[in-house]
């Protein structure tokens, strides 16, 4: 075959169709998400307390007993967006039992957490232990901000958004509180599932795993095995389908259909 030739089947061309797509594809995701967050600092502006009615700020002692309130008010569906999980209101004893058992009474509760969460032993076992009372959680590769939204009557957020040292603020305005529902549930749309071992089988849960950009140590961690284990699957995958590093599987496994995103780092849900 004549490489140089404008041969729209070649290898090369269909890899160069593809990543446009994509690329595409992520930057109307961008495009939607900054848009919302425009709205946002325009709703709510800089600094809550200040500047905008049916805020409330709140100390870091009282933000648990906020919390708990409008647990028991609120019934229906949680939005959470956390940035962290070892720090905040909700680590509080009382507030996580509340918590539990507003889940178990039969409400809906969605997390979004940053996909470093699956870094660590205690990040990860703090996603499972949700998961395992009925959280339904997603995947952003980065979460800018924290709130969480109770139903229709109140919101708890960060005093200065994506910022973890400005302390709470109880939000009790309509437009604001339906504004942060509706950021939440445009992220929500565009973030990755959390690939459980139970929900995919044998080699899907790790490639799963690489699309979300993870290490290989991390993902030994999540799937219970050793580092070793991984890289020899990794490899395995790779003589398979004939290629030589994971940007080129990526896009193999693209190709063939069995993930939504490359692998290395490169997010394409």
């Amino acid at each position: 075959m004549d490489l140089t030739s404008p041969d729209v089947t070649s290898p090369t061309r269909l890899l160069e169709e593809y990543f446009d797509r994509e690329d595409a594809r992520i930057e109307e995701r961008f495009r939607d998400l900054s848009q919302a967050r425009g709205l946002l600092d325009r709703l709510i502006g800089s600094d809550l307390p200040s500047t905008a009615p049916g805020v409330e700020a709140i100390s870091d002692d009282l933000a648990p007993t906020v919390v708990q309130r409008l647990i028991h008010e609120s019934s229906g569906l949680l939005r959470n967006f956390v940035m962290v999980v070892d720090a905040g209101p909700a680590l509080d004893e009382t507030t996580m039992r509340d918590n539990q058992h507003w889940i178990a009474s039969g409400n809906i509760q969605r997390t979004i957490y940053p996909a470093s969460s699956l870094d660590t032993p205690q990040g990860m076992q703090w996603l499972r232990s949700w998961a395992s009372i009925g959280e339904e959680q997603r995947l952003l590769p980065l979460v800018a901000s924290e709130y969480a939204v109770f139903g229709d009557v109140g919101a708890v957020a960060l005093a200065r958004w994506g910022d973890l040292t400005s302390g709470y603020v109880l939000i009790r305005d309509p437009l604001l509180i339906s504004t942060l529902a509706a950021y939440f549930d445009l992220a929500w749309e565009h973030s990755h599932a959390v690939p459980y071992a139970a929900s995919q089988p044998g080699d899907d849960r790790l490639i799963e795993l690489l699309g979300l950009g993870l290490k290989d140590e991390a993902i030994a961690r999540f799937l219970g095995v050793g580092l070793r284990t991984v890289r020899r699957r990794v490899a395995s995958l790779m003589a398979v389908h004939g290629v030589d590093t994971r940007f080129q599987l990526g896009a193999a496994l693209a190709g063939s259909g069995r993930s939504a995103a490359t692998v290395g780092g490169r997010h394409t849900r």
